[in-house]
């Protein structure tokens, strides 16, 4: 089969390898899309996944397609269009039993398709039975590229227990900023900001007309100007960018009382937190990571019923043989590119 394997850091390469075989518990599709995830843009820079691969290693872990070998499923037939949840989690320890598969003691953040076992930026996909969901006619090829990233914004806002007319903001341009931003206003919020430094990145945020507002992140006096705005500080903050400087802008934004809820990774384990405001101001720090399994069925739910177009943020449908080029608009700075899709043939 085509595939796009990891050759090296910042270097992926077009290649024809042997397809995977189905083994007991899993099933093969032929992949429609598959979502470009700044995820994989830190797999491409390191040059390597995050487990022991042996052999070419596939990335991709935000996709769908049709089944072509349905092996033992019996909830599943040849033909049916299939989107697989990510999380390889072991279905035992305390966490999945209790509904939280998403801190799966095995999992820890890193144990997900395309991370430690190969993806799907190829033409087939052979993963695990229980990680397969239909998909509903209403939900097209690229929507379904966008689920993962959707999910994360989900369990963001849901963990944020957000309640009518709190005022919001959004700290980091990405994509699932922009999601955050439209699933809070919908959610009830009387005002939703994003904070930013520059305007490449948020056209499709200000088509979509969810934010009430941006402030540039660069201008020194921010703080005050958010304070301002929101009559104290912000009832809720995101943070999805994951740098200190973020971070303590979110505490610093967020009223006496307030929510801080952290998306964001890091590249370095620890950032400078101004953990004084944080205590003496009672600001609640919450973090955000994936979601859990019930979490992503209602997130393809959200996209099927049109609470949530996500195809709005795409910006570019791309073939896998773009996909270097991809990754490089992804780190460039100069880059309007919010979200790219592969689409198969």
């Amino acid at each position: 089969m085509k595939a796009a394997i990891l050759t090296g850091p910042m270097k992926v390469e077009i290649m024809d390898i042997p397809a995977p075989k189905v083994t007991p518990g899993t099933m093969e599709i032929k992949v429609s899309a598959c979502g470009v995830c700044g995820s994989d843009v830190h797999l491409w820079k390191a040059g390597k996944g995050w487990g022991k691969i042996d052999g070419p290693f596939v990335m991709g872990h935000e996709f769908c397609g049709v089944v072509t070998d349905p092996g033992e499923a019996k909830d599943f037939k040849t033909g049916d269009r299939v989107t697989f949840w990510a999380n390889l989690y072991c279905g035992k320890c305390d966490m999945c039993r209790a509904g939280k598969e998403h801190l799966c003691r095995e999992v820890n953040g890193t144990n997900y398709v395309g991370f430690v076992c190969n993806g799907a930026y190829a033409e087939k996909y052979v993963g695990k039975i229980r990680n397969a969901y239909h998909l509903p006619n209403s939900v097209s090829d690229i929507a379904a590229g966008l689920i993962d990233t959707l999910m994360v914004a989900y369990n963001a806002v849901k963990m944020a227990e957000n309640n009518l007319m709190e005022k919001v903001l959004v700290v980091g341009t990405g994509i699932i900023g922009h999601m955050i931003g439209e699933l809070a206003k919908k959610s009830g919020a009387s005002y939703v900001a994003l904070s930013k430094v520059n305007d490449l990145k948020i056209a499709r945020a200000k088509a979509a007309g969810y934010f009430d507002e941006y402030f540039d992140g660069n201008d020194p006096e921010v703080l005050s100007k958010m304070k301002a705005a929101t009559n104290g500080g912000f009832d809720v903050v995101f943070e999805v960018v994951g740098s200190g400087e973020t971070v303590n802008l979110c505490i610093d934004a967020a009223k006496p009382g307030g929510k801080v809820v952290m998306i964001g990774n890091s590249i370095t384990a620890t950032v400078p937190v101004n953990i004084n405001r944080a205590v003496l101001q009672e600001i609640r720090l919450l973090g955000s990571v994936s979601c859990t399994r019930v979490e992503f069925e209602e997130t393809i739910d959200l996209i099927a019923k049109g609470i949530i177009d996500p195809t709005r943020y795409v910006t570019d449908v791309i073939a896998l043989d773009d996909l270097q080029r991809a990754f490089e608009r992804q780190i460039d700075p100069n880059d309007p590119l919010l979200k790219s899709v592969v689409k198969m043939p």
